[in-house]
């Protein structure tokens, strides 16, 4: 009897380009796929990954992801570039190859669309868990920095804006950068001058680094606080020292070391310790982003019994599914499937994300 065809799940990510984040989103759902083989495969099937380059381009990710419906795919792990992966979306309907985008811009799921859905914490759900640590550690007038070629960075904040007077914080200054900026001198020195209590920053890759290398030379007594665009350990090594006191909304992954006991942390761990042995650092929340998207739609294929697109899609729409970045709990109403305390608010220190204390107490009230 000839062996079963491979199981074959497809990517688009961007391996070259301006989005270097493709590159640890692909490291990520690999390591994913190698574990499902290691563990027999799913429905006794070896697990292939294709993956197609969308260039950083949304023409690319459009192509890309017709390209592997082309070639029958069980379902696509979607690209981590928001702008790209939006442009996708629309194609979804046609094709009907569930897509689970590693984008954060939460419009990918509102409106729900039957075949498109996501790995990481929406911004929706980021913006609102930071927005409550501010309000509980007393700060009520912040300042704004945010990229507006982003454009989960853009929706994220368009999203917090509007949330302000339910958590009773004010903005005191809104400002806007762009992806090119190379001099963040002026938009510091509006933040200066607003007499806020800490910076807001929703900026993602170099605009993070340089937004915080001219934070710190600034010397600003106010602490920084930056969504899930600065939950990466390049964003550390770029800004190097003065990353340190930088609070940052991330995935549980990055603060495993500080989380009380708990299923989480198990399954968190066989991400975290295999991943840093084969590349030499931990992941970043691009890297959880492709692992857990891979392992969503392996864990949809087992309940289906079937890797058809179809019943892919259908098993989709009631998975409950552990994972390092939290348990899913999707429906045909929630393409997004976690909730606020599935994000982490941590505090650099000495070059790691560190659990706050607040975000510990939240987590034990949360974690399984």
């Amino acid at each position: 009897m000839p062996p079963s065809p491979p199981i074959v799940i497809g990517q688009v990510t961007s391996l070259t380009g301006s989005n270097y984040m493709g590159l640890e989103n692909r490291d990520g759902a690999e390591l994913a796929v190698q574990q499902l083989n290691d563990a027999g495969g799913v429905l006794g099937r070896r697990v292939e990954l294709a993956v197609e380059d969308d260039e950083s381009l949304p023409r690319g990710a459009v192509a890309a992801y017709h390209r592997l419906a082309d070639r029958g795919v069980a379902a696509v792990v979607g690209t981590s570039f928001s702008n790209a992966s939006l442009a996708v979306l629309p194609h979804t309907d046609e094709r009907r190859v569930v897509y689970v985008s590693t984008g954060a811009a939460h419009t990918q799921v509102d409106p729900v669309r039957p075949y498109v859905f996501m790995s990481p914490p929406t911004g929706h759900l980021v913006a609102a868990q930071l927005l409550r640590y501010c309000r509980d550690h007393g700060l009520t007038r912040i300042a704004v920095t945010f990229d507006s070629d982003s454009v989960f960075n853009r929706e994220a904040w368009a999203t917090q804006e509007a949330m302000l007077g339910q958590f009773g914080i004010e903005a005191a200054t809104v400002v806007s950068v762009k992806v090119d900026t190379e001099n963040f001198g002026p938009a510091v020195a509006e933040v200066a001058e607003s007499g806020a209590q800490a910076l807001m920053a929703w900026v993602t890759g170099p605009p993070a680094t340089g937004l915080a290398l001219a934070f710190r030379s600034a010397g600003l007594s106010i602490p920084m606080v930056a969504g899930l665009g600065a939950a990466s350990p390049s964003f550390v090594t770029g800004v190097g020292p003065g990353a340190d006191g930088i609070v940052v909304a991330t995935s549980l992954v990055s603060v495993v070391s500080d989380l009380p006991p708990s299923a989480t942390r198990t399954v968190i761990a066989a991400l975290t310790e295999p991943f840093e042995i084969r590349h030499g650092a931990p992941p970043s929340q691009f890297a959880v982003d492709g692992y857990t998207a891979a392992k969503l739609i392996a864990a949809a294929v087992e309940a289906a019994g079937d890797d058809a697109p179809q019943a892919v899609q259908q098993a989709k729409d009631s998975l409950t599914c552990l994972t390092p970045e939290g348990e899913y709990h999707f429906s045909p109403t929630d393409h997004s499937g976690l909730d606020a305390n599935d994000v982490a608010i941590a505090v650099i220190r000495d070059g790691r994300f560190r659990l706050t204390p607040w975000s510990r107490d939240e987590l034990l009230r949360h974690l399984k």
